[in-house]
């Protein structure tokens, strides 16, 4: 009887932790090539992107290719910043700073603090620009959601894994 009474006590727990399991998140893809940028207040671009990831190792037999271990290299047109975006919290990230990023009333400059974050799989994302104090103005954020569509491959070819690793050992790459 006790040992009925314990495999139904870890079938419930069992069914219990596969029932709040939460959703699988899907694997972000690294983008690769030129795509149409647009904002939903209309500003439109073009981005091109330029992968660059180093091999995971995962238990030095085989090397695993993740896009945890990469880099987009995002160029993007006049008005809207590029940087490199890495991957945190399952979406692609950029920092940038731009000096010269908001006119004040007086016709000066004031810099602005901008944050890029998309998601692969959407293809979708957040424009985030912050700013001080200045031109005083008081500071604040402005949130703006922008769409990518893949608009052409790249006009030169990339090698996603530019390093070698050895196939052995302590997987020196070079």
């Amino acid at each position: 009887m006790r040992l009925i009474r314990a495999l139904a006590a870890a079938a419930a727990c069992i069914g219990a932790a596969l029932g709040f399991a939460g959703p699988a998140q899907a694997e972000q893809q690294v983008l690769e090539g030129v795509y149409t940028y647009t904002q939903q207040d209309g500003l439109t671009g073009t981005w091109t992107i330029y992968p660059s990831c180093v091999p995971t190792v995962g238990d030095l037999r085989e090397p695993l290719y993740l896009p945890v271990a990469c880099r987009l290299h995002v160029q993007a047109f006049p008005g809207v910043a590029g940087g490199d975006a890495v991957l945190t919290n399952g979406v692609w990230a950029y920092h940038t700073r731009n000096r010269e990023g908001m006119k004040c009333p007086d016709g000066s400059w004031a810099p602005i603090n901008e944050t890029y974050e998309f998601d692969t799989n959407t293809m979708s994302g957040t424009r985030s620009t912050f700013h001080s104090a200045d031109c005083g103005l008081p500071p604040g954020m402005v949130k703006t959601p922008f769409t990518l569509a893949f608009k052409e491959p790249l006009p030169i070819p990339v090698d996603r894994y530019p390093l070698n690793c050895e196939p052995a050992g302590l997987r020196i790459c070079s």
